[in-house]
């Protein structure tokens, strides 16, 4: 009992730091005041740290399987560390030069890794050109990387740390982010099996609270705050190593239970009683993966999409609603006005973490396909209503019970991937339907621009996403009905 509350301890540490990913947002205007970057530009590498933190758990996962959860938490504490200590000291040309070549060899190494990953089966002897296609590519990259550094770093002055951002707190962080994610949630499933749907959410509601910390104005020592006082390169400084040394601590207190019969889980009706270990091979030749892929990928669209345009979107509900209502507004009314919108973020941030325990709470009551269902409808409904909010009360509301559906994905989905191929390789699977998450996010954010672009609101985005979110619900008794049969046939 006491390995395990410690395991979930480390996890929910570990998860609290992870989720500052979502308080990002908090960056990009002190960057543009304080490190002369180009305008506008900064904010991708928020994108980019999504992506490869989906990307970087597949290799992660299955790393995680073999080694355990302990060894891949600690390699992504030095990325994710690294990536924020180095983005604090852009403005060194010595750190500057010294981190583009580091850079490209750890992009080179993490490449060769996924292959290794994907191809690891095949047989070399037959093939020896493989030996030698790496040291091939880290030759060319080594000679192409001094030739460019020396050409170019230090004389592009705003792209050179425009790139060095994006390559630090996107590529790294996001890295760094994929590799400590999945240690976790895989060992809780492990040590919970009767309620993996409650303890993958208690986990990952550090990941939603962690971001309202970062970016609440509330709190004395909130990264917020600490920007105001001390500067945004600082700010990189510490964070960096806060992160370095808290997820090292909360990995210290992960490990897999011993091999001892595990109970069944009882509330589990969207696979079979006694499912068979898959491994991620075998994962993506089953039509069962591709509906939970698809279901994800709605869910957390329908989420991001939110997240990235509701304080913008908020804001101008408010000025509209005043402005029909024959308010006359000045420019510092309707700057006020807008500046409420933050409220709805706040809301969303704290639903998002609650969201993530109750549906777990709840899946392992009334069954993952139950619970399923009932999210993607709810968030359907409250994606329809959404453009008709216009109320400080009603958007702050609205943001609620969308982060409450939002946070319920990241509970029911790796409960979800065990219940269909095990435990056993949930890293390396959960990993592959993660995918979706980052996919998502680049298609959301480009749907709500485009829909702005093109009709001057995002209705048609939120009903887009909504239309989704019921084809996810018609998936998740489609999925149920089939693991059903299959069970029945065995």
């Amino acid at each position: 009992m006491k390995g395990k509350y410690g395991v979930l301890a480390g996890a929910i540490l570990i998860q609290l730091i992870l989720g500052t990913v979502y308080g990002y947002s908090i960056f990009w205007q002190p960057l543009d005041a304080q490190a002369d970057l180009p305008e506008n530009q900064a904010n991708y590498a928020f994108a980019i740290c999504i992506l490869s933190f989906a990307v970087t758990m597949v290799l992660a996962g299955r790393i995680q399987d073999v080694t355990g959860p302990r060894l891949p938490a600690i390699v992504g504490a030095v990325l994710m560390g690294s990536g924020f200590l180095l983005a604090g000291m852009m403005q060194s040309p010595i750190v500057l030069y010294l981190s583009h070549a580091a850079f490209t060899g750890v992009v080179v190494i993490v490449l060769l890794m996924i292959f290794h990953a994907l191809f690891s089966q095949t047989d070399r002897a037959q093939h020896p050109v493989l030996q030698y296609v790496p040291m091939g590519i880290v030759s060319s990259v080594i000679v192409a990387g001094v030739l460019l550094g020396t050409q170019y770093v230090g004389q592009l002055g705003r792209i050179d740390r425009l790139f060095m951002l994006w390559g630090t707190v996107g590529f790294l962080a996001g890295a760094g982010i994929g590799f400590a994610y999945v240690c976790p949630i895989a060992a809780l499933v492990k040590w919970f099996p009767a309620s993996k749907g409650l303890v993958s959410g208690i986990a990952v509601a550090g990941f939603g609270f962690g971001a309202y910390i970062f970016a609440s104005q509330r709190l004395p020592f909130s990264a917020e705050n600490y920007i105001k006082a001390h500067g945004i390169t600082q700010l990189f400084l510490v964070h960096g190593a806060v992160c370095l040394v808290a997820i090292i601590a909360g990995a210290m207190l992960l490990r897999n239970p011993p091999d001892i019969k595990q109970p069944a889980a009882k509330s589990d009706d969207s696979a079979p009683p006694d499912p068979s270990e898959s491994s991620w091979q075998d994962t993506l030749r089953r039509p069962a993966f591709y509906m939970l892929w698809l279901m994800f990928f709605s869910g957390s669209m329908a989420g991001l999409m939110v997240i990235g345009i509701l304080k913008p979107f908020a804001g101008s509900q408010l000025v509209t609603a005043a402005m029909a209502g024959s308010v006359s507004i000045d420019e510092g009314l309707k700057q006020e006005l807008l500046d409420k919108g933050v409220k709805a973020v706040g809301w969303l941030a704290v639903f998002n973490a609650v969201g993530r325990v109750a549906w777990g709470f709840f899946s392992d009551r009334i069954g993952r396909t139950s619970a399923m269902t009932a999210m993607f409808i709810f968030q359907a409904v409250m994606m329809f209503i959404l453009a008709g909010m216009k109320t400080e009360m009603a958007l702050a509301v609205a943001a609620s019970l969308i982060g409450f559906n939002y946070g319920g994905i990241f509970a029911l989905f790796p409960s979800a991937t065990a219940d269909l191929f095990g435990a056993k390789n949930l890293g390396a699977n959960y990993g592959w339907v993660f995918t979706s998450y980052g996919i998502a996010g680049v298609v959301g954010m480009a749907a709500g621009n485009l829909a702005m672009q093109l009709t001057g609101s995002y209705t048609v985005a939120f009903l887009f996403a909504s239309g989704l979110c019921v084809v996810s619900a018609l998936l998740a008794i489609a999925l149920h009905v089939t693991s059903k049969r299959q069970a029945e046939s065995r």
